[in-house]
């Protein structure tokens, strides 16, 4: 008899911006970035764009980290890292997308392959 009927789909999809992302294994454990309409100009979302806007955290605890840097700045930029056991100051990923929902999907994307 098989048994993998009855193993556990381990799969988490969600979507972001109106758009699938599979998140594998992993949770997100942060989120101030999706009620954010990333097509508004920055000078409107401004006061919104801090350091933290996304975190999904892996099973084993690799994390996939958004954030705008610098905080609450126009000049500011997308910062998207993919970070493994802890090790902030060497992220095994890192970019820095437009602000644009698909661009920003696709570092998010690339990140999580990063960490897989």
């Amino acid at each position: 008899m098989k048994h993998d009927k009855y193993k556990k789909e381990s799969i988490i999809e969600t979507t972001l911006f109106g758009q699938p992302l599979d998140l594998g294994d992993a949770r997100i454990t942060y989120d101030s970035l999706s009620p954010l309409d990333l097509r508004q100009s920055v000078d409107v979302l401004v006061d919104d764009l801090g350091e933290d806007l996304l975190q999904i955290t892996c099973a084993n605890g690799d994390i996939v980290d958004v954030g705008w840097y610098p905080a609450w700045n126009e000049q500011g930029r997308l910062r998207v890292v993919a970070v493994r056991g802890q090790d902030w100051e060497a992220p095994v990923f890192s970019a820095r997308p437009e602000k644009d929902p698909q661009a920003l999907l696709a570092a998010l994307r690339a990140a999580l392959a990063s960490l897989a």
